[in-house]
């Protein structure tokens, strides 16, 4: 019995740099999306594909490296970020909303008869209101696909990286739902480590709920973790009465941007790349 369809973990990439050997150092996660830009003359559905990470992800990088899985195929791109100073991706207009967008173009791929897996975001995704109106609530159990950095090369080989997945469930998210402040992030209680950065929170299905309320049969994105909150705990000197130490750790709790913002990301993204002739390039294995 299958939970989260292989198309989703497929869709989860890792992201990496260059050293200076030319060897790419993996850092964090990223996932493809689809964005629905209508039907062509043989009905057949078209997309438009884009990179989704975090902004703090790609802060001051020129380029970056991208494996991707596909019929036990890693495909890899080379993203190029900068072009004379110009950014060749999008970020979310709200400096405190932590997405980026990038424009993927695929024309190479589909050309060697390759299909591209990818979230579509008309189908494979649940923005706050669909959350809210099919039951999506604290307590509901969720997934946690990335690459955390140290843990993830321990568990695969160096050709082909697959996602792990946690499990963890919707610690605070109501007040999304009905707050009136400027509030953007809810939290699950997952463990999250560097190099989840980017990655893609799925709900997990549910057939039981309580009578009255709505449920959600199906798994579909809904967020994008941006990282975890530290537990601070200051000690304090009875002597100086000062403090003289503060000690951090992970709480447990993750942070997540909800589906949202991705879509809106990806409308600027569109909106700048539209026209353009894309610098993103595939490099077919």
């Amino acid at each position: 019995m299958a939970i989260i369809p292989q198309q989703y973990k497929d869709a989860t990439t890792i992201i990496g740099v260059k050293d200076m050997n030319g060897k790419p150092v993996w850092v964090a996660t990223g996932f493809m999306v689809g964005r629905f830009e209508g039907n062509d003359s043989q009905g057949n559905e078209r997309y438009s594909i884009y990179l989704i990470t975090n902004k703090h992800v790609v802060k001051n990088l020129t380029d970056i490296e991208v494996q991707y899985n596909l019929n036990n195929n890693a495909i890899n791109l080379s993203l190029t970020l900068l072009n004379n100073g110009a950014k060749l991706y999008s970020e979310h207009n709200n400096q405190d909303i932590d997405v980026v967008a990038i424009s993927v173009d695929i024309n190479q791929a589909v050309q060697n008869g390759i299909n591209i897996n990818f979230f579509s975001l008309k189908d494979n995704a649940l923005t706050l209101a669909n959350m809210k109106n099919t039951g999506v609530c604290d307590g509901t159990f969720s997934y946690a696909l990335g690459f955390p950095v140290g843990i993830n090369n321990k568990l695969v080989d160096n050709i082909l990286k697959d996602p792990i997945c946690r499990l963890g469930c919707i610690a605070k998210i109501e007040h999304l739902y009905h707050s009136t402040k400027n509030e953007n992030i809810y939290f699950i209680d997952s463990n999250i480590f560097p190099g989840n950065s980017g990655g893609p929170i799925i709900n997990r299905p549910e057939i039981v709920s309580l009578n009255g309320t709505n449920s959600n049969s199906s798994s579909k994105l809904i967020g994008i973790v941006s990282g975890h909150l530290q537990y601070r705990e200051i000690l304090y000197s009875r002597q100086t009465q000062r403090d003289r130490m503060i000690t951090e750790e992970n709480s447990g709790l993750a942070v997540v941007f909800p589906v949202d913002f991705i879509n809106e990301t990806v409308e600027i993204e569109r909106t700048r790349s539209t026209g353009l002739k894309s610098n993103q390039k595939m490099q077919l294995p």
